[in-house]
């Protein structure tokens, strides 16, 4: 076995990959960085996700606020326009 490990690292010495680890060296080291890296994206792509619901949810209540407010030709006091707001978001979140 200590024969076939010398052979490997003389044959790896000699490679164009020299000044790499040894395959199998590291491995697990490289695998938990990766899983590192893996799991802070989707944390990030998480957290993204949520923002841009919320900046949605906002988007749509204000145009429901505004088409209301066209469609009832008066002018929503901020009472209306914030009743109006929490009612489109429920609704939102119950679909």
């Amino acid at each position: 076995m200590a024969e076939a490990n010398a052979q490997r690292d003389q044959a790896h010495r000699g490679s164009p990959c020299r000044g790499l680890p040894p395959p199998g060296a590291g491995d697990a080291k490289g695998i938990a960085v990766a899983d590192q890296i893996v799991a802070r994206a989707r944390e990030a792509a998480d957290q993204d996700y949520a923002r841009m619901l919320a900046e949605l949810k906002r988007e749509v209540g204000r145009l429901v606020v505004q088409t209301t407010a066209m469609v009832v030709g008066k002018i929503l006091t901020p009472e209306d326009q914030r009743r109006l707001v929490e009612e489109t978001a429920k609704e939102l979140t119950t679909q």
